[in-house]
């Protein structure tokens, strides 16, 4: 079985590690659907890598974590391209490029998780 890091959970370093790092704790206390739910709600974009620093996961992993592409997943893009990975235009989020900023670390992303769950936003 694997783990949310994409691979044996048997042999993860992160998953086995007897005393978790401070921003791996952090990482716990998001979910994705939140993650999603605040891009949603804000309308802003952030690249696969943001999301997966954020959750303590390699990006690889969190594209299957995605699932089926949808309007609502598609706020999640390439750093390269600000879009979303294998996306037709069609199922982009109508208000997808409404806004030029792009959240480009996880640590701004937590951040702004916080913010937005101490009624900030």
């Amino acid at each position: 079985m694997n783990c949310i890091h994409g691979i044996d959970a048997r042999f993860c370093a992160r998953c086995n590690r007897t005393a978790p790092s401070k921003s791996a704790g952090a990482a716990r206390d998001v979910t994705l659907e939140e993650i999603l739910a605040l891009l949603n709600a804000e309308e802003v974009r952030a690249t696969y890598t943001a999301v997966a620093e954020a959750l303590g996961v390699p990006p690889r992993a969190l594209e299957v974590r995605l699932g089926a592409r949808r309007p609502e997943v598609s706020w999640i893009v390439s750093t390269e391209s600000g879009l979303p990975n294998g996306y037709d235009q069609s199922e982009w989020h109508a208000a997808l490029l409404s806004r030029a900023e792009i959240i480009t670390s996880g640590r701004t992303l937590l951040l702004r998780m916080s913010i937005r769950r101490a009624g900030g936003h």
